[in-house]
């Protein structure tokens, strides 16, 4: 049996590279579904957007559910059979002519996406890692998401814009990486745990309502990320290679700044450079190098603003409540970046305004509500804690 007594031991390297092509696999089919659904099921853009928004809030129907399986069932089949089924899934949407059908499928896909975040993220990870070393887990996992994430969306606008592949072919591409997460969560040696028997439904590894205030909060993120997924599409996909640059900046210098910057500052700094980049991308008239600069200061500031938030929603738990409070994080994210995503589609629809402004907005707010309230309300919580 393999030793955990690391971070980057053998076990956590292969659920962290499973986790990059099981985002890779879900982020790409955003934006080739959109256009699929457009051309095969002949609706507007906005009604596409509706549909694939079923996806994001798929994953609260298995949420109560999510104890028990890992109860229930061995954890590492759980995983390896959600993410399966979820490839399957992906192969048939071409095969769909009706919209009943595809939300049907887009249900059962977004819960077994949810499924699969739960027993890799919230309890695989965790079991794998000693326990000094899990809020740095918890930061490497979600670094992985983020990276599969973007990686996915260029795959889906470029594999998925015209003449460049089929939508069968994004379609195979996408359970194909799916697969290869199957074989690497395959991979993974995990300890026995005697089960709990706990009850068919609950609320374990599902939502913790003690985060619920910062998830709320942390969400103005996603949506504006959202906002960008909806906005800059096919010919503009370099923007996301810019973003991503911007990420890998954060990753190296993320420790040393998140130890010496208190979570205010770290908060405000990260959303500032959203909102900068936003700015940049509301002028029209904007170049290369800007657009370039736009995409490296979103990348950066996702970066440090999504730490703050993930280090209050992992050390806001008590005991045995970590997990829970992951998955609430992820959970969030998902429907974070599907409200942004489906309102912009909803505002281009009805040119009822710019959709850079209001993802400037919702950020601003994001950062108000932050800077004179959910700060305060975390150190709080921590303190009472101690106090207990």
């Amino acid at each position: 049996m393999a030793t955990n007594h690391g971070l980057w031991n053998r076990n956590f390297c292969l659920l962290v590279l499973a986790n990059v092509f099981l985002f890779m696999s879900v982020y790409m089919l955003f934006p080739v579904l959109h256009g699929w659904i457009q051309a095969a099921l002949e609706c507007d853009g906005l009604h596409a957007a509706l549909i694939t928004s079923v996806f994001g809030i798929a994953p609260f129907l298995s949420g109560p559910f999510n104890a028990y399986l890992v109860d229930r069932f061995k954890r590492k089949h759980v995983c390896v059979y959600s993410i399966l089924l979820l490839s399957v899934i992906t192969v048939f949407y071409g095969y769909v002519s009706d919209v009943r059908w595809m939300i049907a499928w887009l249900l059962l896909q977004g819960a077994m996406f949810g499924v699969a975040l739960m027993s890799m993220g919230s309890t695989l990870v965790i079991d794998v890692t000693p326990s000094r070393h899990r809020d740095g887990a918890n930061a490497c996992f979600t670094w992985a998401g983020l990276v599969g994430m973007l990686a996915g969306i260029v795959l889906g606008i470029e594999g998925g814009g015209p003449f460049v592949i089929s939508s069968d072919g994004a379609f195979m591409l996408s359970a194909c990486l799916a697969l290869v997460s199957v074989v690497l969560v395959s991979a993974v040696r995990v300890c026995f745990r005697a089960p709990l028997d706990v009850p068919l439904l609950s609320f374990d590894r599902f939502l913790l309502f003690r985060t619920c205030l910062s998830g709320l909060n942390m969400m103005t993120v996603p949506v504006m990320l959202g906002f960008l997924l909806g906005t800059v599409g096919y010919g503009y996909t370099h923007f996301y290679l810019y973003m991503g640059a911007g990420f890998f900046v954060f990753l190296p210098v993320s420790r040393f700044i998140t130890l010496k910057v208190g979570g205010r500052l770290l908060n405000g700094a990260g959303m500032l450079l959203m909102l900068a980049s936003l700015g940049i991308l509301g002028f029209p008239d904007f170049g290369h190098r800007a657009f370039g600069c736009a995409g490296v200061l979103a990348g950066l500031g996702l970066g440090l603003s999504l730490y703050q938030f993930l280090r209050m929603m992992i050390l806001l738990p008590l005991h045995c409540e970590r997990g829970t409070g992951y998955h609430t994080f992820q959970l969030l994210w998902g429907v974070g970046v599907t409200a942004g995503y489906l309102l912009c589609q909803w505002e281009s629809r009805m040119s009822v305004g710019n959709p850079f402004v209001t993802a400037f907005v919702i950020g601003v707010a994001g950062l108000l509500f932050y800077q004179l309230y959910v700060h305060r309300y975390y150190i709080r919580k921590l303190q009472d804690a101690d106090i207990i």
